[in-house]
């Protein structure tokens, strides 16, 4: 598959689109990509789109199953000696 080809078959998702996909507005999507560093492609200054591949890497970074689970006694961010300490 030549370069022209590969450009072709790639499909750009504006910010709306990407948020029906979601089942979020658009607005919400605008938030979540500056505060979480959504991968996206630029065309402008305002002109925002996205990829399949991006919308994948967005779905994956917000999947529960990538988030560390605490040991139990422990809360998120809680050191070893402060749940010790906390335990007494």
């Amino acid at each position: 598959m030549s370069a022209q080809e590969k450009n072709e078959a790639m499909t750009l998702l504006t910010e709306a689109e990407l948020a029906e996909q979601l089942k979020i507005t658009e607005a919400e999507a605008a938030e979540l990509r500056r505060k979480h560093k959504w991968p996206h492609v630029r065309l402008g200054r305002f002109n925002v789109r996205y990829t399949e591949g991006h919308l994948a890497e967005i779905v994956a970074m917000h999947t529960e199953a990538n988030r560390e689970t605490p040991t139990p006694g422990r809360l998120p961010g809680q050191t070893a000696r402060s749940a010790a300490y906390n335990a007494r």
